[in-house]
Parts: structure tokens; C-alpha cells; sequence
């Protein structure tokens, strides 16, 4: 048997983090997280998507099959017996070597040799191979049942973004229609001065192709808005109709979250996917060691019991019984080299196994790092677009005082309300971020998942 070659998982210790994953009195995300947004059409959504959504439907395939297949390695290392019954027309040959005298006891012609068995085996497993292999289907299907987690998880994460965004369209329609308001009453005014020669018909010309861009954005959000309840359908496994009876999301204000206290030290306990992909490096060790087992010889043990007899009324006389117990041996030879290729081969397949789970386990970290980085940014970036926006309504409400005591025109008071309505569609995108920072986080630390 060749040295071993394999390459070790890494070992999430060795991966500096504690610095940037610093505890910040939060709190582990729910299962049901996605109930925190306060919607209940965003909830009934998720509970059609885990009922009916194709990804759900082949992760509960795969687990079923996974299950199916542990069930039947299981089994094979099981006692081993079967029932045998057979009759045949046979016909003895007169010229083996018999003496000629004992022809005459010989029977001649064809007759029905009729023989019915009970056999048995049972392979000893002296090296383990039939354990490593239990082992190792074990593993596979538990990691398949981790994997059906993270399709959950993925989808419901998919689902609450494109909420999120179907919201956010929502709200970029309401400002485009405050500007499309106030586009239509400034080409009244530019129209009025113009007719009466105060304005010249250039600067009407530039107001009706404002007032025509913003309804062309309008236009375009409408298609946007429809789209996004298709992608919705969709992710829920029906179809486009169902976005027929969506309607206008009213999600509660984005919470902003907080490391965990304990993140660093129950992070990997938390996300599914490196437990799975744990679970799958182990599953191929378990596989190499079913491998060796095969350069060893394989000893089982079997045994018949039985009746034998020329003509079915024989079967029953005295002496047609037969029978057989003992072990059987059995050793390769000349199969060097494809054993050898073999146990490459399960090797290859474990330090594939490690490559994905040490890229599964780097991602998490980052997954991490990213959405509290994320988190952090956005809250600063509301913060002062929220101070924009309060500038922008103050400016408003001056210029409407101004325009009271007829010290400002009505033009001025539409350019201070469109720098408002500006200033909170700024402010709407922002709000949204904030939404996907707060999935992006729910998702980094597990989505609500704890191992057992």
C-alpha cells in the first residue's frame, strides 16, 4: 500500500479573525428570522416557497436518496441469506472414468435433479471495510441534510431581497411621482410666463422634457415593480400570476444587528454549510480507509442447508439431505496496480473534499466581516443622508415662509421641494441597503441554525 499523501483540513483556529470579529452584545439570528421584518404576505411568501419551490423539492430528492443509500450500506453488512430451489432434466455421463462395473448402478437417460438450499453468508469485516463504509455513508447523508438547510436558507434569503427591492420600487415610484407633480406645475407656470412673453419658449421646451424624463422613469419603474413580482412567483414556485395578488410590501424599520458576544468561538457551530463540508472531508477519509481494506484478504463465512434428489417424490426419502459450513478465503494477487490506483484515487477525492471545505470556511469569516463592515457603513451613510434630508426640509419650509410674506416665487418653493423629495429618494436607497445589510448579517452567522 502506498504512503499517504493526503492534505489536512484547516484548522479554523489558525485563522486569524478575533480582531475583526469583535462581540458586540448581539444576538444570534431566529430561525424564522425573516418574521422580525413584521409583514404577513412576506411570511405567507416564505411558507409557499418551502412548500413548493423546485430548490426545495430537489434538496428533500437528494436527501432521499441519501438516506436511501446509508439505509443499503447499513444492510450489507448484514447476514447475508437466500432461499434456493431449482429442478433440472439432467443426464449423467457413462464415460468418467467409472469403472465398467459400476455403469450398471449408473442412472441412464435424462432424469430431474431436484435440489433445495437455504444459504447464508457473512463477510467478518476483519479490516473494517464494511464499518468505514457505514461510516462514511453516514456522514454523506448527514451532510446532505446540512445542505438542505442552506437551500432553505438561500432561498428564503433570496426571497426577502427581492421584498426588499420590490419595497424599494415601491417607494422610487411615490418620489418620481412628488417630482412628476411638480414637473407638470412648473411647465404651467413656464407656459403662463411664456404666453404672456415673460419666459421664453426655450426654457417651456426644457420644463416639457423634464416633465417627460420623469415619466419615462416612471414608466420604467412600473415595469420594474411587475418584473420583481414575476422574480418573486418564481422563487416560490408558481407562477407569474401569483404576482397579481402582491401587494405593496410594509416591511417594519431595519433593526441594526450586532455581533454576537460569543461569534467567534460558535461561529463554524452556527453555519451549516462548513458543517457540511466538515462532514464531507470526513466522509472521504472514511472512504480512503474502505480503500486500504482492499489490499487485505477478506475472509467470510457461509454455510447451506439443504435437500437434493434425483425425481421431487425423492426429496424427502432418508440421506437427500445436504449441507456445508466453513469460511472462505480470498486474497488479491496481481492487482497491485489497481489497488494502488484506487486508493489514489479515494485520496484525490478527500483532498478535494478539504479544498472546499477550507473555501467554505474562509467565505464564512468573510461573509462575517463583510456584513458587519457593511452594517457599520450604511448606519454612518443614513445617518448623514438622513442629515441631508432634514436640510432639505428646512430649506423647504423657508422658502414656503418666504413665499408667504411674498418674498419668494412659487419656483423656488418647487426646486426646495424637488431638493426634498431629492433628498428622501437618497435616503429610500439607503434604507434599502440597510435592509439587505440586515439579511446579509442573518445569513453570515447561520440564518437562525444551531448544531445539535
Amino acid at each position: 500500500m502506498p504512503d499517504a499523501t493526503t492534505t489536512a483540513p484547516t484548522d479554523p483556529a489558525t485563522l486569524a479573525s478575533a480582531q475583526t470579529l469583535k462581540g458586540e452584545a448581539g444576538a444570534w439570528p431566529e430561525q424564522a428570522w425573516w418574521r422580525g421584518f413584521n409583514d404577513p404576505q412576506l411570511n405567507a411568501l416564505m411558507d409557499e416557497a418551502f412548500a413548493n419551490s423546485p430548490d426545495m423539492l430537489a434538496a428533500s430528492a437528494r436527501l432521499k436518496k441519501a438516506r436511501a443509500f446509508s439505509g443499503q450500506v447499513k444492510a450489507a453488512m448484514e447476514p447475508d441469506a437466500r432461499f434456493n430451489a431449482s429442478i433440472q432434466e439432467t443426464k449423467q455421463s457413462l464415460n468418467m472414468g467409472f469403472p465398467p462395473s459400476f455403469k450398471d448402478f449408473l442412472l441412464d437417460g435424462y432424469h430431474p435433479s431436484t435440489r433445495i438450499t437455504v444459504e447464508a453468508n457473512y463477510d467478518l469485516d476483519l479490516w473494517g471495510k464494511s464499518k468505514a463504509a457505514v461510516r462514511g455513508a453516514a456522514g454523506q447523508q448527514k451532510a446532505t441534510e446540512l445542505e438542505a438547510v442552506v437551500v432553505r436558507q438561500n432561498l428564503s434569503v433570496a426571497i426577502a431581497r427581492a421584498y426588499v427591492e420590490l419595497n424599494h420600487l415601491y417607494e422610487t415610484r411615490d418620489y418620481l411621482a412628488d417630482l412628476k407633480h411638480g414637473a407638470d406645475v412648473k411647465l404651467e407656470l413656464y407656459q403662463a410666463r411664456a404666453d404672456r412673453h415673460l419666459e421664453p419658449q426655450d426654457t417651456v421646451l426644457r420644463a416639457r422634457d423634464e416633465q417627460a424624463q420623469v415619466a419615462g422613469r416612471i414608466a420604467a419603474v412600473d415595469g420594474a415593480i411587475a418584473a420583481q413580482g414575476h422574480l418573486i412567483a418564481t422563487l416560490t414556485g408558481a407562477g407569474p400570476d401569483r404576482a397579481l395578488r402582491l401587494t405593496r410590501p410594509n416591511l417594519a424599520p431595519a433593526d441594526t444587528y450586532g455581533l454576537p458576544d460569543d461569534v467567534h468561538a460558535n461561529l463554524l457551530g452556527r453555519r451549516p454549510d462548513v458543517l457540511a463540508a466538515r462532514l464531507r472531508v470526513e466522509a472521504q477519509g472514511q472512504n480512503i480507509k474502505y480503500t486500504q481494506a482492499d489490499y487485505y484478504p477478506n475472509v467470510k463465512l457461509s454455510a447451506y442447508f439443504g435437500l437434493q434428489a434425483i425425481g421431487i417424490p425423492n426429496l424427502t426419502n432418508d440421506g437427500s439431505d445436504i449441507g456445508g459450513i466453513g469460511p472462505a478465503f480470498s486474497l488479491p494477487l496481481f492487482h497491485q496496480k489497481r489497488l494502488d490506483a484506487a486508493y489514489r484515487s479515494a485520496e484525490a477525492d478527500y483532498d478535494l473534499a478539504v479544498a472546499d471545505y477550507d473555501t467554505t470556511l474562509t467565505r464564512a469569516l468573510q461573509d462575517v466581516a463583510n456584513a458587519a463592515n457593511g452594517t457599520r457603513t450604511t448606519v454612518g451613510q443614513v445617518k448623514s443622508a438622513q442629515a441631508r434630508r432634514d436640510s432639505a426640509e428646512d430649506g423647504y419650509q423657508l422658502s414656503s415662509a418666504r413665499f408667504q410674506r411674498g418674498l419668494a416665487t412659487k419656483m423656488e418653493i418647487l426646486t426646495a421641494h424637488a431638493n426634498v423629495v431629492t433628498a428622501d429618494s437618497a435616503l429610500s436607497d439607503l434604507k434599502a441597503q440597510a435592509y439587505n445589510d440586515r439579511i446579509s448579517f442573518i445569513a453570515a452567522l447561520g440564518g437562525g441554525y444551531a448544531s445539535k
